[in-house]
């Protein structure tokens, strides 16, 4: 797999899992009142926070936070981000640039863009693999 793909195929699954977080803290906050971080109360006026590092790790929200995952997870793609703009800005073809952003960057599916753009699933399919394969 090329450096393209891998970043077409990273960045959508990351979308893909951002979106899933967010579907699955939006249900707990409906249904449940949603994860609450422990946070250890403030017993004196002075100013939150720490200089020592083990004090600072005792300080931070656990891993298990979706909201923190999320937000992990929007840094990942910040990350990739010019990559990903500079491989998707090299298409010239409308069609083909608006398959290819819908479907890695928003994490649509190929009925979903067929149905935006009145055309097939299978043709949208065909025209976003014939692309990745060109990338190879």
């Amino acid at each position: 797999m090329t450096r393209a793909q891998e970043i077409l195929t990273d960045y959508r699954l990351i979308v893909m899992e951002i979106e899933t977080l967010e579907r699955q803290s939006k249900f707990l906050n409906k249904y449940i009142g949603g994860p609450r971080p422990v946070r250890s109360p403030q017993l004196t006026g002075m100013p939150r926070g720490t200089n020592d590092p083990e004090a600072a790790m005792l300080q931070q929200v656990d891993d298990d936070d979706p909201l923190m995952h999320i937000e992990k997870l929007a840094d990942d793609l910040r990350g990739m981000m010019l990559e990903f703009e500079a491989i998707v800005n090299r298409i010239t073809d409308r069609r083909l640039f608006i398959i290819v952003r819908n479907y890695y960057a928003l994490g649509w599916t190929d009925e979903r863009i067929a149905e935006s753009m009145e055309t097939s699933r299978q043709t949208v399919q065909k025209v976003r693999s014939d692309y990745f394969n060109s990338l190879a």
